[in-house]
């Protein structure tokens, strides 16, 4: 099998001429308006035999096979753009009455990743809530952040005295973070150790011993899962444990720690799917929050804020570079703005504070 695209003048011309050549039982893939008046007005695309005749080195079929795949592959393709186009002009036609400024926060939110469907809803909300007034830029911000409150939780992290047990996969920053934490809390005067947890390698050993001794903070590293909660239960001095990225390790650990606070730290360029699937563990309970790392490498940032809002979790932490000053402990006001800008507050030099 193989496509072939005609164009005609009008649909009704190519469907007669198209059942007329290759019969009634032929399969339309796509039916395309070109948009050019002047021109022939559309392209009609189909799937039609011609290379499938018996292989004498394919006894199987294999060929057959493949090909036939492809065409279904095709054909889903287009369908599945089809209906993206359909859904955009749906929305296009649904949001033409809203004044302007909403219709740009819809437009800012979706560029930036944010789930056009939630935005969408949210969008919708406000109009309910102020109608016309929207009109007026500075009130559609105003009740659009609040509609973001609303479904987003923060949690502030700072005025906490127990123990924090770091999750999340290699490689997503919790060492630095645990860093970044640390130099936070002592600067704002209050005691804190780092305890560092890996069976299999020493990997953040040297990194943390090495910054815990230049900034005077005390620091335990064991490679022994049962001495984890001696270790947090010995005082209460405020400890940060750093945890290996080995998910079943993470899930023992936290099922023994059941009272200490937990954070995900997952870096800002993972999706959709790797969020959910770390935020869906029901063992975690209500005490975990998540933190969102390397918010510098990533141009839009918008599905940070519909994976909140999906998995019920609060936010505790950003991170927005290498530095150990790159760390912000985020409010509504400042996430809104990473909601609807992405990083460019990070190259224009501004802050988010």
């Amino acid at each position: 099998m193989k496509v072939k695209t005609y164009v005609f003048d009008d649909v009704k011309e190519g469907m007669e001429r198209i059942k007329t050549e290759y019969g009634s039982d032929t399969m339309i893939l796509d039916i395309r308006n070109t948009g050019h008046p002047s021109r022939k007005g559309c392209e009609i695309s189909i799937a039609v035999e011609g290379d499938d005749e018996p292989d004498t080195t394919d006894p199987g079929g294999r060929n057959v096979r493949k090909r036939s795949e492809t065409i279904w592959s095709y054909a889903l393709k287009l369908v599945n753009e089809r209906m993206a186009v359909i859904e955009s002009e749906l929305t296009k036609e649904r949001t033409r009455e809203y004044p302007l400024p909403l219709r740009i926060l819809l437009d800012k939110l979706t560029k930036n990743g944010f789930d056009r469907h939630l935005a969408m809803s949210m969008i919708s909300e406000v109009y309910s809530d102020i109608g016309g007034t929207a009109e007026d830029s500075i009130k559609a911000n105003l009740f659009l952040k609040k509609a973001m409150e609303r479904q987003i939780k923060i949690r502030d992290i700072m005025g906490g005295d127990g123990p924090m047990v770091l999750l999340g996969p290699s490689g997503a920053g919790k060492t630095q973070t645990t860093k970044k934490l640390a130099k936070a809390f002592t600067a704002q005067g209050k005691a804190v150790t780092i305890l560092a947890y890996d069976a299999f390698s020493r990997r953040s050993h040297d990194d943390l011993m090495s910054f815990a001794e230049k900034n005077g903070i005390p620091f335990s590293f064991t490679t022994n899962e049962e001495d984890i909660g001696f270790i947090v239960e010995r005082d209460r001095t405020r400890k940060i444990v750093d945890l290996t990225g080995d998910h079943e390790v993470q899930k023992r650990v936290f099922e023994k720690l059941r009272n200490v606070e937990k954070i995900i730290v997952l870096p800002a360029g993972v999706r959709d799917e790797k969020i959910r699937g770390y935020c869906s563990d029901p063992g975690q309970g209500e005490m975990t929050g998540i933190a969102f790392t390397k918010l510098d490498e990533e141009e839009t940032l918008g599905h940070l804020g519909h994976n909140l809002i999906y998995s019920g979790r609060p936010l505790c932490i950003l991170t927005t570079g290498i530095h150990i000053e790159d760390i912000l402990m985020p409010d509504h006001e400042s996430f809104y703005k990473i909601l609807l800008e992405g990083n460019i507050w990070k190259k224009e030099g501004r802050t988010l504070q």
